[in-house]
Parts: C-alpha cells; sequence; structure tokens
C-alpha cells in the first residue's frame, strides 16, 4: 500500500541558521518529544542516516491522509514515508545542511474534508557531531489567515473590476446629472448598501436629486443650510465621510445617523471649483465594516465624478457658445430622401469654440447630394474664418460644376491665392445619386472616410490626393464607388484618430475603423456620439484637435430629388 503524506514540498521557504550543534541529541529529541506530545498542532520526528519517522504527536497522526496504528509508521525511511521525491529531500535537505526550511503557505486538499493551509517548518535539532540532524516536522494550521487574505483580495479585484465598469460609464456620457444617475445605482451594488441617493447643491442648501432603494417621495426633499444635514456635513469636509456605526460616530454624524436611522454610511463628495456641487450617499440600515478596498474605491469615485462634472459643465459652456456660430461651418439636414445623417463636432479640449474643421451636405441637381468635409492644417487666429470660406468655395462650386475633382481644384486655387504662407488644408467631396447609391468622390489629403457594409469588412477610401493648395498644378483624381441599401459611410477629421492617452500611441485608423463597424447596425444619427465616445475614453477625456463626424447611411427611400433639405442646427 502506498503510504502518503500530506505535506508537499513548495518554492516558498526560506532558511534560518538555527546555530551550533549540542551532542545531547539523544536527550533533546526526548525533551522536543515530551514538550509537543500534547501540543494542539502537529509535530514528528525524522532520525538518522535514513532519516527514519520516530515519532509523532496526536495530532499529527489526526491530520494524516492514510490513518494506521503509529507502530506502522515509526521506524519508516522518509522516501518510504512520503510519496514525492521533493518532499523528501526537503528533510533531507535540512537534516545534512542543519538549516531550517520554511513553507509558510502550503494547501492540504485531502478527499476526506474541506481544503486547509498550513506554515510547514523543517527544523534540525542540534546535538550530533557525526551524522546527520534529527529533523523536528511542525506544522501551523493558518487556514483563518489565509481565508481572510483571499477574500480580501477577491473583494478588492471585485471592486477594481466594478469601478474600472464606473468610470465607463462615466466618460459614455457628457451629461454630469445622468453620469451621477447612472453611477449611483453601480456604486450601491459594489458596496454593497441598502439605500442611496444624490443631493445637489442650491444656493438656499440641498436637494435630493434622485434615489435607489429609498422611496421615491424622497425626491425633491430640501436641506437648508441653516441646520446640519448628510449633504452639507460631506460638502463642509470636502472628503468621503466613513462612518461604520453610531458608536464609531462624532456627535454630528451620530445626531444625522440617529434621525435618519442609518446603521452605517458612505458620504461622497463631487467637487466643482473647489466646493462640492453635489453628494453621493450611501447607507446601510445595520453597522458596516468598510474595508481598505471600499474606502480607496469611494476616494475614487469622489475624485472621477468631479472630473466628469468639470468636463461636462465645461463642455455645456462651450456647446452654448458653439450654438450660434457654427452655422457658419457645419451644414447637416435632417433628413435627405435616400440618405439617413448623424453629425457632430467637438473643439479641442481647452477651450476654442471655434476650431479649424468644416463640413456641408448640399442638394444638387438631378436628384443628387453633395457632401463635403475638411480641415486648415494649422490652429491660427485666422483659421476659422479660412475655414469658413473653404467651405463656402466649395458648395459654389459643387452648385455650378459637382464633379468632385472640380470642386477640390476650386477650393485649392482658393488656398493657394489667398491663404497666409503655412496655412494649408485638406477636403474631402463627393457626389450622391440618391436613387442609385453610385457615389463620386475626391480627396485632397484628408483621411479616407469608412464604408461599412453588411457581412463585409469595413472599407477605407482612398487618402492619396494632394493637399488644397499644395501645388496650384496638382490634379486631383475621381473615383467612384456604390452606397447600395443599408451602406454606412462615416466621414471624419483628422481629430478624430489623433487622440491618445499620455505616453501612448493615437487612437488610429484600426480603432476607427472598429468603431465604425460596430455601429454597423446603429442609426445614423447615433454613429458620430458613438465613435466620439470611443475616442473620447481611449484619450482618456483629452482631446488636443477638434473632432468633426459625419455620418450617412443609404436608404434607398427616395423621392424625384426636387425636395428641400431641411437643415438642422447642432
Amino acid at each position: 500500500m502506498l503510504r502518503r503524506f500530506p505535506f508537499e514540498e513548495t518554492d516558498t521557504s526560506e532558511r534560518i541558521d538555527i546555530g551550533p550543534r549540542s551532542r545531547a541529541c539523544d536527550r533533546q529529541r526526548a525533551a522536543v518529544a515530551e514538550m509537543l506530545e500534547g501540543a494542539s498542532f502537529p509535530a514528528a520526528i525524522w532520525s538518522g542516516a535514513e532519516m527514519r519517522f520516530v515519532w509523532m504527536n496526536r495530532a499529527f497522526k489526526d491530520v494524516l491522509d492514510d490513518v494506521r496504528p503509529q507502530w506502522d509508521l515509526l521506524g519508516m525511511p522518509v522516501r518510504g514515508f512520503l510519496s514525492d521525491t521533493r518532499s523528501a529531500v526537503r528533510f533531507i535537505d535540512a537534516a545534512y545542511t542543519g538549516q531550517a526550511l520554511t513553507v509558510p503557505e502550503y494547501e492540504h486538499s485531502p478527499s476526506w474534508g474541506e481544503t486547509t493551509y498550513w506554515q510547514l517548518e523543517y527544523l534540525p535539532i542540534p546535538g550530533r557531531l557525526d551524522g546527520p540532524y534529527d529533523v523536528l516536522f511542525t506544522a501551523i494550521d493558518v487556514t483563518q489567515t489565509v481565508l481572510a487574505r483571499k477574500r480580501a483580495e477577491a473583494e478588492l479585484d471585485e471592486i477594481r473590476r466594478a469601478m474600472g465598469l464606473i468610470d465607463a460609464t462615466i466618460l459614455s456620457t457628457l451629461d454630469a446629472e445622468e453620469a451621477m444617475q447612472r453611477v449611483l445605482v453601480e456604486a450601491t451594488e459594489v458596496f454593497g448598501a441598502d439605500w442611496s441617493w444624490i443631493a445637489e447643491r442650491r444656493p438656499a442648501g440641498w436637494v435630493f436629486r434622485n434615489v435607489h432603494g429609498w422611496p421615491e417621495e424622497m425626491i425633491g426633499l430640501r436641506f437648508s443650510d441653516d441646520g446640519p444635514s448628510l449633504p452639507r456635513l460631506a460638502a463642509e469636509r470636502m472628503r468621503v465621510v466613513a462612518v461604520g456605526s453610531v458608536e464609531d460616530a462624532d456627535p454630528v454624524e451620530r445626531l444625522l445617523m440617529e434621525r435618519h436611522d442609518i446603521g452605517a454610511m458612505l458620504l461622497v463628495p463631487v467637487l466643482h471649483r473647489g466646493e462640492a456641487a453635489a453628494v453621493l450617499g450611501f447607507c446601510w440600515d445595520a453597522e458596516a465594516a468598510f474595508s481598505a478596498a471600499v474606502l480607496d474605491a469611494s476616494e475614487k469615485l469622489s475624485v472621477s465624478l468631479s472630473l466628469a462634472v468639470e468636463n461636462a459643465r465645461a463642455y455645456e459652456a462651450e456647446r452654448s457658445m458653439r450654438r450660434t456660430l457654427q452655422s457658419a461651418f457645419f451644414t447637416a439636414p435632417e433628413a435627405v430622401p435616400g440618405l439617413e445623417v448623424g453629425h457632430l463636432f467637438h473643439s479641442a479640449s481647452g477651450g476654442a469654440t471655434l476650431g479649424r474643421d468644416f463640413y456641408d451636405i448640399v442638394q444638387l441637381s438631378e436628384g443628387r447630394a453633395g457632401v463635403a468635409i475638411g480641415s486648415v492644417v494649422e490652429r491660427r487666429d485666422d483659421s476659422p474664418a479660412f475655414a469658413a470660406l473653404l467651405k463656402s468655395a466649395m458648395r459654389s462650386e459643387a452648385y455650378r460644376l459637382p464633379a468632385p475633382a472640380s470642386v477640390l481644384a476650386h477650393a485649392s486655387d482658393i488656398v493657394a491665392r489667398h491663404a497666409e504662407p503655412g496655412l494649408g488644408a485638406t477636403a474631402f467631396f463627393c457626389s450622391i445619386d440618391l436613387a442609385t447609391g453610385t457615389m463620386a468622390y475626391a480627396n485632397a489629403g484628408h483621411p479616407g472616410p469608412v464604408l461599412v457594409r453588411d457581412g463585409e469588412e469595413p472599407l477605407m477610401l482612398a487618402d492619396d490626393g494632394p493637399g488644397l493648395g499644395a501645388s496650384a498644378a496638382g490634379r486631383f483624381v475621381s473615383r467612384s464607388a456604390e452606397l447600395r441599401v443599408g451602406d454606412l459611410l462615416v466621414l471624419y477629421t483628422n481629430g478624430a484618430i489623433a487622440g491618445r492617452r499620455r505616453d501612448a500611441e493615437p487612437f488610429g485608423a484600426r480603432r476607427l475603423v472598429s468603431a465604425c463597424a460596430a455601429c454597423a447596425d446603429a442609426p445614423a444619427r447615433e454613429v458620430p456620439q458613438e465613435i466620439f465616445l470611443d475616442l473620447f475614453s481611449y484619450a482618456d477625456g483629452r482631446l488636443t484637435e477638434d473632432v468633426a463626424i459625419l455620418a450617412l447611411r443609404r436608404t434607398g427611400e427616395t423621392d424625384s430629388g426636387q425636395q428641400r433639405l431641411e437643415l438642422a442646427a447642432l
């Protein structure tokens, strides 16, 4: 019968010098055995040149997989007692080197019980001069410590995963109120709170804007600044407030917890320009122990939401100003017979309200639509005015002679004749037959649009033409493509591929094509926003260039071609 010893060698051992040998080996062995006979932890001794098993205490015998009478085991050499050579070598190594060996954490999984964890010690007993040391083996049960650590690690991993999803939620919208409402639900689940709320700062105090797990009648509840309140508490301290029980609370915290029947609470302030603009509150009916992972997550949540509020309010201020000015740069219809349309412009982070990009959709004769997109290469004070001039020039030429190469040649001549030195531009123009889907196009150094077709790999159209004004004699090549019913065409400026994380590669054409493919079935009006959010998330909200995106999906539902295109404001 194969005899098995449950403790196997690991590579996590440590060596400890236990000092000089002693001549009284037998007496020491007997003393050790007497001392450890009644110990609560397993202990055993191996002795002699063959490392024979000479003694074990009762606790050791209790944990053997193969329970047999003690007299059958005593006298057996370690290589026979142990089923694997590596574990036997651990004993022999300690015996012949005189150095103690430690396995801090050994996993023991018997067939008849639950998995346990042990700290194993191989301790030479000093005393012999003419042979190997006796080896005392002990095993200390560290199961509870290891399981507690594993639970903490699992909780940390889960919280990190959940916080990653919460960060994605925050980045997925530029509406601060929407972001907080969505995060409230997700964070309540992560923290395991019983109920939660959002309070918003008002001139005279605070008001509950949303609740989760609490009666909806609480929405609209107001708190003045004249007395203590939960949101005011977090706002005044300007940090996360974590109270695990009423007994741990200070007088103000205790008053509020007893007033609202709260057993434990986390209050997370959302800061804007150095003041609390909102507070998220997470509450428990009974006391709770907040782990380091939960406290760290709540601090990061405060920072993430504060940045989201800063970005959202800055974005809203920019957007409000842009709406009155951008009609000169961005013209797109709400509806085109035969096409669905979606469009977006976002200026570079840091605040310019008008940039260098432009796009346009115009109704041409014979049931066609002309589509233009472009960008002035340099950001200068006169770049916006020059972008408006190029857009106007391309539109007027499209009405006169809509051949794409002719439209770009006219725009290139404008640049060559009137642009200040160093002020170049790129552009793309196409003419689409709305009845047949035939598309003629030409490119002047502009990033190639992406054509997404169901069941096929996305196609990036050619971008090999010279830039506008690059050469007065430059020739632009007209090409053709087919826009089938259901196909999606995505046009964009360089900013849509230039965004990058710190010290990372740009978003690039490959990620843009993937983002376009992910929108293959989305309505055209939603496509630019979806692509932009992918870019915005990748760049951690920092965009150094303007971004313009125009999406067209052919529906095939055309009329005579004489309809007037109704323009939509951004």
